[in-house]
């Protein structure tokens, strides 16, 4: 059905991302700008946590402190090359900091969606009111099920978003489980891995406060659904436990954007089609802000760590994919869903992929629409599949 709010909704955002940077700033000036001033301006439009309408659900903030405990050793170099050796070096400058006694800290989210009508069976007919402990992250019972859910933003925006808040608490309150967030470090300001190293330490948190991976659903929406696939690929090469169940949104898998909907897509979409000649591209500032593009970077853009669709997809946990007919990222999403198909053929249900007619990228976000509210029924249904089978 027509939306008159949709349809504005969508075109000031669209207006906002294509004009809210200088785009077309030239290649050769890229080292020449600071990018400490571009953090600033988009921090600002990083809020404080704010407290969901109790209509809507519950959230709470934490910290995890990046202990000694935490600083993993991924010894990932041979694997992935220079992105292994960048984790490295963010883990050891970690243990340095919690060595001096100065660790740093990863604030994270977490929500209980209001219409929650069941919540593995300790949490039936209680709220956060009468039960504080819903919001804190440790399992009420041995066998709880969770969902982490890593925000997405192109690795620039969306920590503590009150629409990704809105979104958790709807998955919530549809797959009857509480849902946990991390508020990664973001780009320019940060830029790859950090992202990625701060997940990793987020998932191996929740594990270590005794929920186990077979009880975890992984999600995400479009940087956040690369980042559910590359901590996948992380686990597999550490030879720890994978979740049960992956569910990724709009996901942004190949950070080349070479896919044909990046242009036939355009004006359909509210995200505005951008060249690799522009500083300001999302791939640029979220992968080595300041650099100037080359080939050599385009190479180490195919790294699965940084897109995930040129990795081995083989042995993922069941796939549930929602996406927009309309959205940029279209054919990269059906390139990467034909791939999780074909190398995990001897399981027939290895993925499904919903395409939801005329929406864009992450129309989730748009919770007004029926679409919304149908993949929000949907990701409940699948995640109640997988705990029931």
């Amino acid at each position: 059905t027509w939306c008159l709010r949709f349809h504005v909704l969508k075109n000031i955002l669209h207006q906002y991302l294509s004009e809210s940077l200088p785009h077309t700033t030239p290649n050769e000036v890229s080292a020449q700008i600071d990018f400490s001033y571009i953090s600033d301006y988009i921090e600002l439009n990083n809020l404080p946590s704010r407290p969901l309408a109790p209509s809507v659900g519950w959230n709470s903030e934490f910290n995890i402190v990046v202990d000694e405990n935490a600083c993993t050793k991924y010894n990932l170099e041979e694997k992935y090359g220079l992105s292994g050796t960048k984790l490295d070096r963010l883990s050891s400058e970690d243990r340095v900091l919690a060595q001096q006694g100065k660790p740093r800290t990863i604030s994270c989210q977490i929500v209980l969606g209001a219409q929650l009508t069941r919540c593995d069976k300790c949490l039936s007919n209680v709220n956060p009111h009468s039960s504080p402990e819903l919001l804190i992250p440790q399992p009420l019972e041995p066998n709880e099920r969770i969902i982490i859910h890593f925000h997405g933003g192109a690795y620039c925006v969306g920590e503590r978003s009150l629409t990704h808040l809105y979104i958790y608490a709807h998955i919530s309150s549809r797959a009857g489980l509480r849902v946990f967030s991390p508020n990664y470090r973001l780009a320019p300001r940060h830029c790859f891995p950090s992202h990625l190293h701060d997940c990793v330490i987020s998932y191996l948190h929740i594990v270590s406060c005794g929920f186990k991976p077979e009880n975890i659903i992984l999600a995400g929406d479009s940087a956040g659904g690369a980042l559910a696939v590359e901590l996948l690929m992380i686990l597999k090469e550490m030879s720890l436990l994978k979740p049960a169940g992956l569910v990724l949104i709009s996901p942004w898998v190949d950070s080349t954007c070479v896919g044909k909907s990046w242009t036939t897509n355009q004006g359909f979409d509210y995200l505005p089609g951008l060249s690799f000649e522009d500083p300001f591209h999302p791939t640029r500032m979220f992968y080595a802000a300041g650099t100037p593009f080359s080939e050599s970077m385009l190479e180490e853009l195919k790294c699965p760590l940084v897109s995930p669709i040129f990795g081995d997809l083989g042995d993922m946990p069941p796939m549930l994919i929602q996406m927009g007919e309309y959205e940029l990222l279209s054919d990269d999403i059906h390139a990467f869903a034909a791939k999780v198909k074909q190398q995990n053929s001897h399981s027939p249900n290895a993925v499904e992929i919903e395409v939801y007619d005329k929406m864009p990228h992450v129309f989730v976000m748009f919770d007004f629409m029926d679409e919304a509210q149908r993949a929000f029924a949907s990701f409940g249904r699948f995640v109640r599949a997988i705990f029931d089978h």
